[in-house]
């Protein structure tokens, strides 16, 4: 089972992914708003809503929200943002977005940002969002696309392999959401129609290397989870690795890299 279908990693890494990855994360939220035609007034879904990036942004234009996520960690992020920021028509709760306990036909829109594609059965999440939304309702699912579709992506999965050269070749699944085609299919099969499967290229600035890696650490499940059971020891070599690797391969300082997402949205 792919270790990041469960809560562990997301609730380790909550804090610094609120800290690192959510400026970075509005940008996509921002395009899937704008694809998904979205509409201030309604009713929304908000599914893996890690620590609300999307909710919050829409929690002063939608009568109501719904948010939730199977991550204590990163729930409790969520609702110390929420308070902070007086944020009002939230709904926060832990739940399975692979089996929603809201009755049928209740949302205006349905949102899944870079969770639903982790989910152990992705058409039961699909077909969660799409019972749940009222006839007519709209839907925006995201997921990362290739590797080789980014290269912030191509320059960190690069100096991972330098520092453990036992590690594979990063491989697109074309069995997954990183395929425009099979993503499009399989929320059409979920019961979505007018399905579109648009690629964006968010954008990551890049001014102290040190200060990248710690970023892409502390914000990245799978990172963070490695740097824990290495021990510090370990993790300094390593890390000694990496930062060479990127000290030798990273654009002039300071740079942007861009890292695709593929958004997908769809009808009920």
């Amino acid at each position: 089972m792919n270790p990041l279908s469960q809560s562990e990693p997301w609730s380790l890494v909550a804090a610094g992914y609120q800290a690192e990855t959510v400026p970075m994360f509005r940008q996509y939220c921002h395009r899937a708003l704008e694809l998904v035609g979205y509409e201030p007034g309604g009713h929304v879904l908000d599914v893996a809503c890690g620590p609300g990036t999307l909710s919050l942004m829409l929690a002063d234009s939608a009568a109501h929200v719904s948010a939730i996520d199977f991550s204590e960690g990163m729930l409790a992020v969520f609702r110390s943002e929420a308070e902070k920021n007086c944020a009002q028509n939230l709904d926060i709760r832990l739940m399975d977005g692979q089996k929603l306990e809201y009755d049928n036909d209740l949302f205006d829109f349905a949102f899944s940002m870079f969770g639903l594609m982790f989910f152990p059965d992705r058409l039961a999440g699909f077909r969660e969002l799409h019972r749940t939304l009222k006839p007519g309702g709209r839907a925006a699912v995201s997921s990362w696309a290739p590797v080789t579709d980014s290269p912030m992506m191509q320059l960190m999965f690069g100096s991972l392999r330098a520092a453990f050269p036992e590690r594979p070749e990063p491989k697109t699944n074309m069995l997954s959401l990183e395929n425009p085609d099979f993503f499009r299919d399989e929320m059409t099969g979920a019961g979505f129609h007018n399905v579109v499967v648009t690629p964006f290229d968010g954008e990551w600035q890049v001014r102290r290397v040190e200060d990248f890696l710690e970023s892409m650490v502390r914000g990245s499940a799978p990172l963070e989870m490695m740097r824990k059971n290495l021990g510090a020891a370990v993790w300094e070599e390593k890390r000694r690795v990496i930062l060479n690797y990127l000290n030798n391969n990273l654009p002039a300082l300071p740079a942007t890299l861009t890292s695709r997402a593929l958004i997908a949205t769809g009808t009920k």
